[in-house]
Parts: C-alpha cells; sequence; structure tokens
C-alpha cells in the first residue's frame, strides 16, 4: 500500500497527504487526486511540480493543469515520457530539487 512504501522509504519526510488508489475516486489519468491533494496542501498548481515515471503520470500532470517532470528510473522507457513532451525529463533525483527551488 502507499502509504507503507512512503512510511519505509521517506520517514524522515512530513507529506502533507498521500494516496493510492482509492474506492469511488476515479484513477490515473484523472486529474482528482491532484486536486484533493492541492486542496489539502493549500497549495495553487501554478505553484506545484507533478513528478512521475510514466505517460500516464504525464497525462495526468497536463489534465491537471500542472507542470510535469518525467524521470528516467522509473518503469517506463525516456521515449514514453517524451512523446507528452513534460517541461522537464530528469535523469537523477537532485534535479527535482534544483527544478522545484528555480520555481
Amino acid at each position: 500500500d502507499t502509504e507503507k512504501l512512503i512510511a519505509h522509504y521517506f520517514p524522515n519526510i512530513c507529506f502533507a497527504a498521500v494516496f493510492g488508489q482509492r474506492e469511488g475516486i476515479n484513477v490515473k489519468p484523472d486529474p482528482t487526486i491532484v486536486h484533493d491533494i492541492l486542496t489539502i496542501a493549500r497549495t495553487d498548481k501554478e505553484d506545484a511540480l507533478y513528478v512521475g515515471d510514466s505517460g500516464v503520470d504525464m497525462q495526468t500532470a497536463a489534465n491537471a493543469g500542472i507542470t510535469a517532470c518525467g524521470v528516467t528510473w522509473g518503469f517506463r522507457p525516456r521515449t514514453e515520457l517524451e512523446a507528452f513532451r513534460p517541461e522537464y525529463i530528469v535523469n537523477e533525483a537532485s534535479e527535482i530539487l534544483t527544478i522545484a527551488m528555480s520555481r
């Protein structure tokens, strides 16, 4: 489950919200989950960065009207990310911080 993975891999990060698939909520690329998290975090979509490793993630960001950042170390090839033309594609996690700090 998503919450257990987050607790294991990111124990020192206090996330505003952690959601996996929820009953009665449309799945990605429907933007509902993104809108829910933005509401909980009290963050405007212009201040958000959607980071993902698949075309579905890039579609979700586009559907939510949020800047997309594809990561190349996921389970899908870089070409899949490129097909959706995200604003950013990164090869290292540290690049995400650089992008987030420049926004």
